[in-house]
């Protein structure tokens, strides 16, 4: 049984050149039909469900949708899942396709946190990136959620980029942190193969920040929110106190949670699944009451341990040494005695009372301690 839920929205006015996410052109009439098709999935899953705790709505750009589609969208939710009177409820947003209604909407109906898709207080960098949108149009959809009410609101940031100096990039962080968001995603870039911006890395023009450069913009980051206020709890997430992203942590410790929508993953039952990522098949698929389901992988034994381990260590804190025990009936050296050796005599991991964590030094090696165990 599951207490978290993730809603893929995979539509967006346009795609990003840096972006694989599954998402495609904005079409109202299809968005209408897409809905339907969550909502004959979000049946199938509704006996499998506990009261939610956690429900993100992800994309694409969910606050694309009009007001009136949003509103059937959580009319769905409503309908199909009971809700914890605590619990956090997310929406992805992107700058200048929210509006007082649709916020007014978002908040009728549960929602407490919002996310919004910054990544650059430049103008030119955000065009550079295939960003629609403009710092001014960003300031303004983040003062109106504001001044609606809402409370708990993320940015996402995203450094080293093409051509970014460490300047510019401490330009933008030390912009955001003046409007004093209750956290925030900064990720630096990642040259997905399927992207225009990796066909462009590797014909030779775009032009990467240096490894040491990067490290340097990753480690200002750090520092400066800390010293901000800002708990680093995650390898890129900052939040103020009691602001942690609960739905992540329920991906980071590893726990069930139902995936619906195109392109959507879920764990269940020890089972990890994928959805049809084309909106016309997913579609079709719900059309005749099926799952959408396009691969499965029940994780077991090693794989399991090896898996709540690398996203346990994502956490600043680590993972517990109980809780693991808890879970698989054994210490957690039975199974990686000598991994842990290698990253302890490395300096990459260290031991506390309580947890096995990266080290300061680990943050910046993460994906080699990763990859190993991968």
């Amino acid at each position: 049984m599951a207490s978290s839920v993730y809603i893929h929205i995979p539509f967006c006015a346009t795609k990003c050149y840096y972006c694989a996410f599954n998402t495609y052109t904005f079409h109202k009439e299809q968005a209408k039909v897409y809905l339907q098709a969550l909502r004959t999935e979000m049946a199938l899953y509704a006996s499998e469900t506990e009261p939610l705790q956690t429900i993100f709505i992800g994309g694409g750009t969910p606050s694309i949708l009009s007001a009136d589609t949003l509103t059937q969208l959580f009319t769905h939710i409503h309908q199909h899942f009971r809700i914890t009177s605590d619990a956090e409820i997310t929406v992805e947003c992107n700058p200048g396709t929210v509006d007082t209604e649709k916020l007014s909407v978002m908040q009728d109906n549960g929602v407490n946190r919002l996310s919004f898709g910054l990544q650059a207080m430049q103008d030119e960098i955000l065009k550079q990136l295939g960003r629609i949108h403009t710092v001014d149009e960003f300031l303004q959809s983040y003062r109106l959620a504001r001044d609606a009410g809402f409370e708990n609101i993320n940015i996402d940031l995203i450094f080293a980029l093409p051509e970014q100096k460490m300047d510019v990039w401490q330009q933008t962080l030390n912009e955001v942190i003046v409007l004093e968001p209750d956290h925030i995603s900064a990720y630096n870039l990642v040259m997905e193969e399927t992207t225009p911006f990796y066909e462009s890395w590797q014909a030779g023009e775009l032009h990467l920040p240096t490894e040491d450069t990067e490290a340097d913009m990753f480690q200002y980051t750090i520092e400066t929110l800390t010293m901000h206020g800002y708990e680093h709890y995650e390898i890129c997430n900052f939040a103020k106190p009691n602001r942690h992203a609960r739905h992540n942590l329920v991906y980071w410790d590893n726990q069930s949670c139902i995936g619906l929508g195109a392109g959507a993953w879920g764990y269940v039952n020890g089972v990890r699944y994928s959805n049809i990522r084309g909106i016309a098949p997913y579609i079709k698929k719900l059309s005749d009451r099926n799952r959408p389901i396009a691969d499965t992988e029940r994780l077991t034994g090693h794989a399991e341990k090896a898996e709540t381990l690398m996203l346990a260590l994502r956490k600043r804190e680590g993972i517990s040494l109980e809780a693991y025990q808890d879970r698989f009936g054994e210490e957690i050296e039975v199974e990686f005695r000598s991994l842990l050796k290698k990253w302890m005599d490395l300096g990459l991991l260290e031991r506390t009372a309580t947890h096995l964590r990266l080290t300061a030094r680990g943050l910046f090696l993460a994906n080699e301690v990763f990859i190993e165990l991968m």
